[in-house]
């Protein structure tokens, strides 16, 4: 408990005297603090522009593929094949039929009374599927069709097991994980098991493959998903068609529009930020900590001299963002021209392809791969210079706050001092005071005689 005095002796506002002490003594702990909240805003300005340069990445990495920077549309004129865009392809018109779509095997049990009572058999049951591999499940007395089921889909074989009523019994039921003939799977059974898996009918539903035709050509494929055929496009086969059906291929800007729309949007917001959280021309910084920052100017000069300099491997009328349309302007930032990109994708497609994509096959670096890995370097590992300056001022927000905790304890003791001695004085002003009270007393006692 502190100790508490008021010059009651003395007659001295003491506490008052304590007070104007305190807080002068005071100014340094107000100074650290106001120090501390500037350090911590300003390590929280930079954790908010790393996550914009982690949405640019993001916006980037939508630009970066073949696909994803594809300007053409597919549409089925029947829902049985749906088609999309997987990669590059090309304007046309194609009929495609589907005589049979790819299934997977499907085989059952005999049929039993129960499916949760024990069977009594004992013996392994071989699986073996479309890869050749051979599992082993081991049946046991006490095993029931249910637990059986279980033992049969933790095997490890392309296969999933459960348990059906078909009103008359239950049946284990195996099917196959994979379409396509080449997935059959056989089902041996030894010992005593006897489940039925060896009757010719046991097999209700073969594995196939899907049968179809693209421009009268018969093709055939394990799955219904079908690629490679159509370049560039994607068909899932759904049912057996009735008549040829028009897949057709369009050229379609739009949707790459939208992605660079979105990554200019994410480019000028790292821009801006950075301008804003360490200044910019005349516009002083937000928070003098990160006056003319040196993390947050290496981020904005790197990521400038991508988006303004030549494409590697670029090649012809376009070899710059710019000249298909996505321009650095005075303050750094990008503004896109939609309608000069839709001219020069227009004129040379592949071209303007190449500065955004990263393809190995045509040699493309492209862009946004550069944007991704630079993005990484600065705020990806303890010595990238986005998160070395969070680390830096982490730490220095921890010494303040250190610093401001220890002057704070002597300041403390400092006042319990001033207490105390205050104290003292008022108790000595009053003895004196007692004692003259006492000799006038004496005094005027004498003079009375």
């Amino acid at each position: 408990m502190g100790l508490s005095i008021g010059g009651v002796a003395s007659g001295i506002d003491t506490q008052s005297i304590i007070n104007t002490l305190m807080s002068v003594a005071q100014q340094p702990v107000t100074d650290l603090t106001n120090k501390k909240s500037l350090v911590d805003s300003a390590s929280q300005t930079i954790s908010t522009f790393s996550s914009k340069l982690s949405a640019l990445k993001n916006a980037a990495l939508a630009l970066s593929t073949t696909v994803g920077f594809a300007s053409y549309s597919a549409t089925s004129s029947d829902a049985s094949i749906v088609a999309s865009v997987s990669g590059s392809s090309s304007v046309g018109t194609y009929a495609v039929e589907v005589s049979q779509l790819a299934k997977a095997q499907k085989s059952r049990s005999t049929a039993f009374a129960t499916s949760s009572d024990s069977l009594g058999m004992t013996g392994p049951l071989t699986i073996t599927d479309g890869r050749g591999k051979s599992f082993d499940v081991d049946i046991q007395a006490n095993d029931s069709l249910s637990s059986i089921a279980s033992k049969i889909s933790s095997s490890g074989a392309r296969v999933s097991a459960s348990v059906l009523s078909d009103g008359t019994g239950y049946r284990l039921l195996v099917q196959g994980l994979d379409t396509g003939a080449s997935n059959a799977f056989t089902v041996s059974q030894s010992g005593n098991v006897a489940l039925g898996f060896d009757a010719p009918t046991s097999v209700y539903d073969a594995a196939q493959d899907a049968k179809f035709t693209v421009d009268k050509m018969e093709l055939t494929s394990k799955t219904n998903q079908v690629t490679g055929v159509i370049p560039g496009v994607k068909l899932a086969l759904t049912k057996v068609t009735t008549g040829p059906v028009t897949v057709g291929v369009s050229g379609d800007s739009s949707s790459v529009k939208q992605k660079i729309t979105a990554f200019v949007n994410a480019y000028n917001d790292v821009i801006n930020s950075g301008h804003a959280a360490a200044g910019f021309g005349t516009a002083k910084a937000n928070n003098s900590v990160l006056a003319g920052d040196n993390s947050i100017r290496t981020a904005l000069h790197k990521l400038g001299g991508i988006v303004g300099g030549l494409v590697p491997g670029a090649t012809g009328s376009y070899r710059t963002l710019g000249a298909a349309g996505v321009a650095l302007t005075k303050d750094g930032t990008l503004s896109f021209d939609a309608t000069k990109f839709d001219a020069a994708l227009a004129a040379d497609p592949t071209t303007v392809s190449r500065l955004f994509v990263t393809d190995a096959g045509t040699g493309a670096t492209g862009l946004m791969k550069t944007i991704m890995d630079s993005v990484t370097s600065l705020v990806t590992g303890s010595k990238s210079p986005i998160q070395a300056r969070i680390d830096s001022l982490s730490a220095q927000s921890k010494r303040l706050d250190d610093s401001k905790t220890a002057l704070q304890d002597r300041l403390d003791k400092y006042q319990e001092q001033l207490k105390k001695q205050f104290a003292a004085m008022d108790a000595a002003v009053g003895k004196y005071q007692q004692m003259q009270s006492a000799l006038t007393a004496s005094l005027s006692s004498g003079s009375s005689k």
